[in-house]
């Protein structure tokens, strides 16, 4: 269908087939669109082995360079995690950075620590899985015992970092953080959010965040902390 450019007066409205007509996206695909780019935008990741997000993950890659120009005009960026399969929106600007208390992201840091100690430890080819204690135990060495949390803020945590897409359970639908030996999985998405290269670099973070006080900012979907 052509696009329709009307003029009244001194204004202009642009249809909005008259941005994607010259993408060859077919009728299908231009109608799909906003509600794609919206999600990716809202849920922070869309992953290549999560059914629910699979056929839209694959939208994305198919017409990746239609999705990449509308998001640069909004200001973000598209990311792409080859061998975890994870596509992630990420601004450009301040005004999309979203603020976590010092508890959140100090978490955040535990969790990204694990990942990488198990995945160089066991040299895994998928994400790696860790225990509720485990988690507890390195917050705990990490921020120190006066740092520590109670069972009802532990679960308030990783039940927004479960939302986020950073950990998934195994054992069953909620998070029990009652059982220590209760598993949950770490996604490849943990590596996006806190884009650590190295030992040194970790360390660095985790003095940071000993000494730090008050809230910090950590990175997100549509989040880019000026420190990370």
């Amino acid at each position: 269908m052509p696009y329709v450019v009307l003029v009244t007066d001194d204004t202009m409205t642009i249809d909005s087939n008259a941005l994607l007509e010259p993408t060859g996206l077919p009728d299908k695909a231009k109608r799909d669109l906003p509600r794609i780019v919206n999600r990716l935008l809202g849920q922070t990741f869309l992953y290549q082995d999560i059914d629910a997000d699979k056929d839209d993950y694959y939208f994305v890659h198919r017409h990746r360079d239609v999705i990449e120009a509308l998001l640069q005009l909004a200001g973000f960026s598209l990311k792409h995690d080859d061998y975890h399969r994870i596509f992630q929106a990420v601004s450009d600007f301040s005004y999309c950075r979203a603020h976590y208390r010092l508890d959140e992201t100090l978490m955040i840091v535990v969790l990204r620590k694990l990942y990488e100690e198990r995945v160089e430890r066991l040299s895994l080819a998928t994400d790696p899985v860790v225990t509720v204690g485990e988690v507890r135990e390195e917050y705990r060495t990490i921020t120190g015992k006066q740092r520590d949390l109670g069972v009802t803020q532990y679960e308030t945590l990783l039940r927004r970092l479960r939302s986020m897409g950073l950990i998934d359970t195994l054992d069953g639908k909620t998070i029990d953080v009652h059982r220590a030996e209760a598993r949950l999985r770490l996604r490849g998405s943990i590596r996006l959010i806190l884009p650590v290269q190295s030992a040194d670099e970790m360390e660095a973070w985790l003095r940071k965040y000993r000494a730090a006080d008050g809230e910090l900012v950590a990175q997100t979907d549509d989040s880019e902390d000026e420190g990370l």
